[in-house]
């Protein structure tokens, strides 16, 4: 096995070989690292509102298996009383004789995103006389309908399959170790999401979730919208003092094994 990496001395000639290796190494070890991946965000895109416009910081995206680095940008935005998703598309793919293009595009619209070419990174309604805001009073405000950048739908990607924002479950941690009477489980959790460069993996998440209570509702079934209300829940909970074994107040009751 040979490993080619160019060296870019001044007076030299960059040959073919060189270049082929430069190709090659940066789009395999990308994919190769995130192979397993499912589709959504991977990294970055952070959103932010300043002024009348809203910002997209760069980061990595993967869609329909493809991995797409993303350049930050701004969008301007109005009060439309509707919903409003902004969106990553992957409109076409060019196969060319000297290079493959990939055109892309983030875009701002009320269309809620279709298919598996487009993937959600927020979503707000605004309301006319109103400023959209990205300071959340609360873990809970995260989805509040009107006047805030909501995150908790953004597609994610991680191991497991999508999930939900590393932005949310950054917040969820923070806020549980706000908290003085926390379980090990909860603080184990939290300690995981505030350390991962990346989004929690699906699969723990719906492990941390069943474990605090949650229905079983099957692997690969819930929807952001389900583990976002668990995880608000679960915080409810942890700030009333309240043990894992105290879970018949909140509507969940323990599983019991009885051996005849």
């Amino acid at each position: 096995m040979e490993h080619i990496y160019p060296t870019f001395e001044r007076g030299r000639i960059m040959k073919k070989e060189s270049l082929w290796a430069l190709r090659d190494y940066s789009y395999n070890a990308l994919n190769l690292q995130y192979k397993e991946y499912a589709d959504g965000i991977i990294n970055g895109c952070n959103i932010d509102v300043k002024g009348n416009e809203l910002c997209v910081g760069e980061g990595l995206i993967k869609c329909q298996g493809f991995i797409y680095l993303i350049a930050a940008q701004s969008f301007p935005y109005r009060a439309t009383n509707e919903l409003q998703y902004l969106k990553f598309i992957a409109l076409d793919r060019l196969e060319l004789p000297d290079y493959i293009k990939y055109v892309t595009e983030i875009r701002l619209d009320d269309k809620k995103p279709q298919g598996d070419a487009e993937i959600e990174l927020c979503r707000f309604k605004l309301r006319e006389g109103s400023e959209l805001r990205k300071e959340y009073k609360d873990f809970y405000d995260i989805r509040t309908e009107f006047d805030t950048v909501n995150l908790a739908d953004a597609v994610w990607s991680s191991r497991g399959g999508a999930t939900l924002s590393r932005e949310v479950t950054d917040a969820y941690a923070h806020y549980v170790l706000e908290c003085s009477m926390v379980e090990s489980i909860d603080m184990q959790f939290a300690y995981l999401a505030l350390q991962s460069r990346e989004a929690v993996n699906r699969e723990i998440l719906e492990d941390y979730l069943a474990r605090r209570g949650a229905e079983n509702i099957g692997s690969g079934k819930w929807t952001n919208d389900r583990m976002f209300a668990e995880l608000d829940r679960i915080l409810q909970v942890i700030r009333s003092g309240k043990s894992s074994k105290d879970r018949q107040e909140t509507g969940r009751a323990d599983r019991i094994i009885i051996l005849d």
